[in-house]
This record gives C-alpha cells, structure tokens and sequence, in this order.
C-alpha cells in the first residue's frame, strides 16, 4: 500500500554517479569529463547535506561570485529543481529556498550566526549554501562542509589558507562529539574537467593511492581506454562492426582494472568520461561531438584525457603568474537581482560577465585557417595586470581574452561563418563595434571553389554582424621560427620594459594554453636554430595536445604587433637563446 503524502520521483543515474553514493568518503575529488553528470553530484551533494544536517552550513568556494552565479549553481538547481526543490515565492508564502536574502519569518536558521544573509542560499530547514569566493568573499562562518565545483580554477594555497579552516563547526551536533556522527561532516568535495595547466596538478595527486594501495597505475591505464575510445568512434564511423565489439570489449576490460575504491585514510578519487554516461546520451550523440569538434577539445572535453606540459617547450610560460581570471561579479550580482535569479538567464554567459573586456575599446582577432580545424584569438591591450591586479602605466599588458574554434564542415564557407558568429554571440553588447583584424597570410590564398579568400569572407562576415574591421599584415611572409620563438622569449621573461607583459584569462582561453604548453621546440639538424616541433599537424599517431594550431593563431598577431621590436633587438648581433 502506497504511503500518504509522500512524493516519489525516478531519476536515473550512471555507474559513476552510483558508485559515488555508494562509495562514502570524508574527501572525494571527482574529475569527469563533460556530459558525464558532474552538476548531478553537486545537486545530489547539496540534497544529502540539507537532509542530513539541518540548520548547517555548506559552502560553496569558487574562484568568483561570477562563477559560482553562472556556472555552478545554474546547473546544481536545475538538478534540486528536479528532486522538488522550489524557490521560495513571497507572494504565496510557499517554496524551500531564498537566493541572497534574508530567510522568511518562522524559517528555521544556522546554528552559527550569520551577521548577513547577502552570500548566502537558505534553505526552509535551517541549513545554508555558503557562497565563499577567493576574489572578495573568501572568510565564511565555521561550516559542516565545504563543495568546490570547477576546482581547477581555485589557488590552492589561498584555500588551504582561508577555506579549509572554516570547515570547523557543530562538532557536538553532526561530529564525533555527537550521539550520531556523520562520516562525512568537515569534508570536502571537489569537482572538476581535466587540470590542464601545472599549477592545477593538486586535483590529481590524491589518485596516488591506487598505485600505492592496488598497485594500479590510473592514469596510464586511463590514457590508454580513452585511445581505444577514439578507434571505437572511428570503427563506428567505417561500419566496420567486428572491430567496434572487438575494441569495445578490450575498453571494458581495462575500464573494469581501475574501478573506483575508497582508501585507507577515506579519500575518493575518480575519473569519468562520457562512456561512462552511453546510457543516457547515446553512442550517436558521442559520434556527433566527435565530427563538430576538435580533436584536441573532443579527448579532452568528452573523453577526460589527461593531460600534463611537455618538457622542451617551445613557449616558457609559468605554471601560474601569466593565467588570471576576471569575472565582472558587480555586473553579474546586479543581472542576477535584475533577474531575481534567473538560473537560467544567469548560464546564458556574454561578454558583459568578463571584467577583463573594456567596452569602450576596439578588440582585436586573429584567425588560423586549419585543414581540419579553424580558430580565434580574441585580445584587447591595456595598462592592467590582471594577475597582479595592479595599474602598469608605462608598460602594454597584452591580455588574450577569448578563444573560439569550428572544426571544419563540407561546405567550407560555414566554417567561416560559423567561427564569426560565435564571436559575434558572444560580443553581441559590445559597445565599440571596431575590429582590428591580424591577418592570416595563408588566409589570403584564392581557393579553386570560391573568389574569395578565407580572410575576406570572415571580414564580409563581421561586417555583415556590425562590425568595423581594421586589417593589419606583417611584412613579407610566414617568419622563421627561430625569430618567433627569440621573440617570446622576451616578452615572456618580462625582463625588458620595450616588451609587453603577456597575460592569458585562463577561463575563457582554456585550449591556447593547452595548445603552447604542448608545443615542443626542437634545433634544425642544417641551421641549428630553434623552430617548432609541428609533426603532430602531419601525423595522426602523435596526439593532438601537441598540435601548434592555437599556438599559431597567437603567434601571428604577437609577431604582427611585436615583431619590428626584435628585430631593433638584436640589429648588430643574432642572440642565441
């Protein structure tokens, strides 16, 4: 017999998502790639700690307000949305939560004080999401538990300094001082896509216990499923179905080698790719996803390759102080009251979210027109360090702000298009509708199929979206490697004032980074000069985080704009680096 008013409701999980819940732990680190359900385990995670502690605290510690706003939280409600969960609507007196505000009267509230209701997400049982940014608002109340989604983006350091100490409260009433202690009360969850950059290792180094415990090399073991993956898709694609059960069943087996397990001192670690979610997506969906997007991206993004910088690197980049990020919280608080919270309007991101885009000021692109891939830099210059959050009067800060790239279509024309108007989408409130276009040499190459040029059709095309396009060439052709690479190499030793500071918003231009980190630099056997290693272009067997194209896409606009200042340089003497 059916219980009275009780409310039931099916929600289907995947193996990763159940051996989440099944599998309790104080620390869980969760590295899942996209469509795996990562926004599913911080909704189930927030569900399962206002159920079980009433009147306590969570927090949410992120990198910005901005993030958590338009990233974290869209998707974490979406999820609780589908648990029950109701915003609570002042006019009928009814719902379970209220966004940034103080809690109605006759609502149960924290035990710890709060002195202000404006960071906080109340829930009608008394317990509090505890939205902690590393930028502003990064010392909370003592809390029960702390989330971390799009860990990545945290400084660690400052973490451990600020957040992690506040995970400290009501021993008596959820801890061991309790009559009824909670495995999991002051312990962490941190959520994140594959780290890409050096300084985002921490994320994986808790994995170190499957080797030291089971003897598993995880990450090796993971690698070598995702490159059968890759032929999965590719026998799929050629029909061919004895090959498909064949790779199928050899990827089954090495998944089943690194199953997940909790260690010794209760720590989590798990990867997941979208594999893992074939159930719920569909094998056509991944098969999609492979064709629309980059090689690089689809392993990356979709099948959570991991991915570390190479030694001998073309482009001697810092694990950290060139990366920034620069989310407009000012302007995101005040669309989301605009709003009143909308998740919805709030995950729809555009260039009035990105503190490091001025407005008032032209931007400036450039293109790499691939043979399998396109792509574009999106830059604007100023005097502000984001890094340092300080004011350079005297020195250029060249910020790259952006990124976007199409993999290549039959019709060749809508990949021009297609790159254009996800610029366009994105800017589509910028003010200043002026465009300084660096040109790609090869892009001006006549093609047998069309009069004109990859460059003049994009030109055409941010016309045709209201822009103003200012062309800049550099002199003569493709320059020698050699000179590009002695040219990074002063601007990013920083050392002399004539060159500028080079920064990167490690949020939005996720794949450039990538892209130069795994960019080897190797000596010409004839000349001994520098060049770049760019065989991973011509071979397929070399894998594509070591492809050049993003490199390249910068590289042209730097040597551009920079270029005649080596070459004042070094006038009277060729310096060897």
């Amino acid at each position: 017999m059916k219980e009275e008013n009780v409310w039931e409701e099916n929600i289907r999980v995947n193996p990763p998502q159940m051996a989440f819940m099944l599998l309790q732990a104080r620390q869980k680190y969760i590295v899942w790639s996209r469509g795996t359900g990562k926004s599913f385990i911080v909704g189930a995670e927030v569900d399962e700690n206002v159920r079980l502690m009433p009147r306590g605290i969570t927090t949410l510690a992120q990198a910005t307000y901005g993030q958590a706003l338009t990233k974290t939280l869209p998707s974490t409600f979406k999820m609780l949305e589908m648990l029950g969960y109701k915003k609570y609507d002042s006019k009928t007196g009814t719902g379970d939560y209220v966004v940034c505000r103080q809690p109605p009267a006759g609502w149960y509230l924290p035990y710890e004080h709060l002195l202000s209701f404006e960071h906080c997400i109340t829930f009608s049982n008394g317990h509090a999401l505890y939205i902690l940014t590393q930028d502003g608002n990064s010392r909370g109340p003592n809390a029960d538990y702390n989330i971390t989604d799009e860990a990545l983006t945290l400084d660690k350091e400052q973490f451990d300094q600020e957040v992690a100490p506040t995970n400290r409260g009501n021993e008596h009433v959820f801890g061991r001082l309790s009559p009824h202690p909670l495995l999991k009360h002051h312990g962490n969850t941190f959520l994140s896509s594959m780290p890409y950059e050096p300084s985002q290792r921490w994320l994986l180094e808790p994995a170190k216990y499957y080797e030291e415990e089971r003897g598993i090399q995880l990450f090796d073991v993971w690698n070598r499923v995702v490159r059968l993956q890759m032929q999965l898709i590719d026998a799929r694609l050629a029909n061919d179905a004895g090959m498909f059960v064949e790779i199928w069943n050899e990827a089954a087996r090495l998944r089943r080698t690194i199953q997940p397990f909790v260690s010794q001192d209760g720590t989590l670690f798990m990867l997941a790719s979208i594999f893992d979610n074939i159930a719920n997506v569909g094998m056509s969906y991944i098969v999609n996803q492979y064709k629309v997007m980059a090689k690089l991206q689809f392993m990356i993004e979709i099948l959570n390759y991991v991915v570390d910088k190479i030694d001998h690197c073309y482009y001697q980049l810092s694990d950290q102080h060139k990366y920034y990020h620069a989310d407009n919280d000012a302007f995101i608080r005040d669309f989301a009251e605009e709003t009143d919270f909308s998740w919805t309007k709030l995950a729809d991101r555009d260039s009035r979210m990105d503190a490091d885009c001025n407005p008032s000021e032209p931007l400036e692109v450039c293109f790499d027109w691939g043979s399998s891939a396109s792509f574009m830099e999106v830059a604007q210059p100023s005097h502000f360090d984001w890094t340092t959050k300080t004011l350079m009067p005297d020195r250029i800060v060249d910020n790259t702000i952006n990124e976007f790239f199409v993999k290549r279509e039959e019709e060749q024309d809508t990949e021009v298009n297609a790159l254009v108007d996800r610029f366009a989408g994105y800017y589509r409130h910028h003010a200043n509708k002026l465009v300084i276009f660096y040109r790609d040499r090869y892009g001006d190459a006549h093609r047998a199929n069309s009069r004109r040029t990859y460059n003049e059709l994009a030109v055409a095309r941010l016309q045709k979206h209201g822009w103003t396009v200012e062309t800049r060439t550099h002199r003569g052709m493709e320059p020698p490697q050699h000179d590009k690479y002695l040219l990074w190499s002063y601007i990013l030793a920083e050392t002399d004032r004539r060159f500028p500071i080079k920064r990167f918003n490690a949020q939005r231009c996720k794949y450039i980074l990538i892209s130069m980190n795994n960019t080897r630099v190797r000596q010409s056997p004839s000349t001994g000069r520098f060049e770049k290693d760019k065989r991973s272009e011509r071979n397929d067997s070399v894998l594509p985080e070591e492809a050049t194209h993003f490199g390249d896409v910068v590289d042209k606009r730097i040597w551009t704009k920079y270029g005649d200042l080596l070459q004042k340089q070094y006038s009277f003497v060729d310096i060897r680096v």
